[in-house]
């Protein structure tokens, strides 16, 4: 009787383990259907590394994979100890383009770094460019990039100048226009004549190449 019963926790066993097997390899973000399964899954892995270097990595990695179950993870590394894989993270979600991180990123257009900065208005900017919100950018995004404008260091200045324009919302031409007169710098000047060209574009129908 005991092995009878031993045998039939063991056949339930077998049988709870082959289902979950064939749920895994049919469903949509399954191995055999999203190529991103198993890389994702390594890199997940090392963002966990005791090493820093080895977490930045991973996290580049992971938004050049783009699997969008990497987004929460990447959030999270976001309070990293280690600037790197933080602003490897910024970046990752920039390339990931997911609504979700948003408001986290934002967050690090305060941060005192230059570099930071610069790497959360990429990413802010990337994420005004997917088709959904192409007609309809999240709100508080431009209004981010359009503060950014203003921020002191050039970089980041132009960052957000080149953000704009490649998203082509027209609530960003007041904020250019007047930088456009007061900036000392030729090469921001160039990039808001550029960036007012593409919301010109975009506002008559034209989508710009770069987008």
């Amino acid at each position: 009787m005991v092995r009878e019963v031993s045998n039939t926790v063991s056949d339930n066993s077998i049988q709870h383990k082959v289902r979950r097997m064939v749920h895994l390899l049919v469903n949509k973000d399954g191995p055999l259907r999203n190529w991103r399964f198993f890389p994702t899954k390594l890199l997940l892995r090392k963002l966990g590394s005791d090493s820093a270097e080895i977490r930045a990595y991973a996290a580049e990695g992971l938004g050049n994979v783009g699997d969008v179950y990497a987004v929460v993870p990447l959030i999270e590394a976001l309070s990293d100890d280690n600037a790197t894989v933080r602003r490897f993270a910024i970046s990752a979600l920039g390339h990931l383009r997911d609504a979700r991180a948003i408001e986290d990123l934002i967050t690090f257009l305060n941060d005192e770094e230059p570099d930071m900065r610069c790497a959360a208005v990429v990413a802010l900017g990337e994420l005004g460019l997917t088709e959904e919100r192409a007609a309809n950018p999240p709100v508080e995004v431009i209004e981010a990039l359009i503060s950014s404008v203003a921020d002191s260091d050039r970089a980041v200045c132009s960052a957000a100048v080149v953000a704009l324009g490649r998203i082509g919302n027209p609530q960003a031409i007041s904020a250019l226009n007047t930088l456009a007169e007061n900036t000392e710098s030729e090469w921001i000047r160039r990039y808001i004549s550029e960036a007012l060209h593409q919301i010109n574009d975009a506002s008559i129908g034209t989508p710009s190449e770069d987008k």
